[in-house]
């Protein structure tokens, strides 16, 4: 395997992680685990964090809230996410702490119902938030998940960090979530399967300018936080995808997620598929992928043209 590799596990509670079989299989491979907690959580994230050790497995806690409040870390949810996340770091020691970079989940779902202007009134565009001191106060790797607009160079991701108001705040690892199956899905026909995964690679471009902090979320195995996301259709999707990361000099790569691997066994052609270590063989490029990539960079631009974003 020729870097990291990471799984996320959003669905299978922290208390069937800590004593599941797939621990094993992720210790074999090296493969990290990101866990999902949420408030009240904390003892179990610990045992996790022990348990998951004695397999020889690096922990990360993803802190999440419940979706009334947002779910992920962003303008309206940082003052309660971010003690809390301080907290969890704490009281269960993990190895690294992810940061869900992301718009209301509200928000979320009126995008990818076609809805921006609902959206927009759901609090997209809030003003990023202060969050550097609180990375650098950190003594673990803070693994931040982001849109993947966000890592566009120059104006055109300043401005995209602007309008979703997920800041940029010196994180260890910055890791766009380029869901092919995603792409394809909501892109409601418009997107075939070759764009979408041009489309990866595009994203791993990107995020391969940010050097030793270039990280990549690769998905979906099946189902997330909005109830409707396409999967990929076998593990050969999966691969292809690495390829494409990899073509572009990303390393760092995560899957999301445990849970659909374990609904579509074996986890291991899964895992085995994440951490291929073949030769890299780039997609063709597609127009549409093109366009939508270009058209990215002419959104962006103009609202990230101006003052620098202060994050604290």
């Amino acid at each position: 395997m020729a870097g990291r590799r990471r799984i996320y596990a959003e669905r299978v509670p922290l208390g069937e992680l800590s004593a599941h079989p797939a621990l094993g299989e992720l210790g074999r491979r090296g493969v990290e685990l990101l866990a999902a907690v949420r408030p009240g959580e904390e003892a179990r994230a610990g045992e996790l964090v022990r348990r998951a050790r004695a397999r020889g497995v690096r922990v990360g806690l993803w802190p999440m809230l419940e979706d009334a409040a947002g779910r992920w870390l962003h303008a309206e949810s940082a003052a309660r996410l971010l003690p809390w996340a301080a907290r969890l770091e704490e009281e269960a020691a993990p190895d690294l702490l992810v940061l869900d970079l992301e718009p209301p989940i509200a928000a979320v779902k009126r995008l990818v119902a076609g809805d921006p202007l609902g959206a927009w009134r759901a609090r997209v565009g809030r003003p990023p938030f202060p969050l550097a001191a609180w990375v650098r106060a950190r003594r673990v790797e803070i693994y931040a998940a982001v849109v993947p607009p966000t890592v566009l160079p120059g104006a055109a991701g300043r401005g995209w960090r602007r309008l979703l108001g997920t800041p940029e705040a010196g994180f260890d690892r910055v890791s766009p979530m380029a869901y092919a199956s995603l792409l394809e899905g909501y892109g409601r026909g418009l997107l075939r399967r070759a764009d979408a995964l041009a489309l990866v690679h595009a994203i791993a471009r990107d995020a391969a300018r940010l050097g030793a902090r270039a990280a990549l979320s690769l998905g979906a195995t099946g189902l997330g936080a909005l109830g409707d996301e396409r999967a990929w259709r076998d593990p050969g999707e999966l691969e292809e995808e690495v390829d494409a990361a990899r073509a572009a000099g990303v390393e760092d790569l995560a899957l999301f997620e445990l849970a659909g691997a374990l609904e579509r066994p074996p986890l291991g052609a899964w895992l085995d598929a994440l951490c291929a270590d073949r030769p890299p063989r780039r997609p063709p490029s597609t127009p549409r992928a093109r366009a939508l990539h270009a058209a990215a960079h002419l959104i962006g631009t103009p609202l990230g043209i101006g003052p620098p974003i202060h994050t604290g």
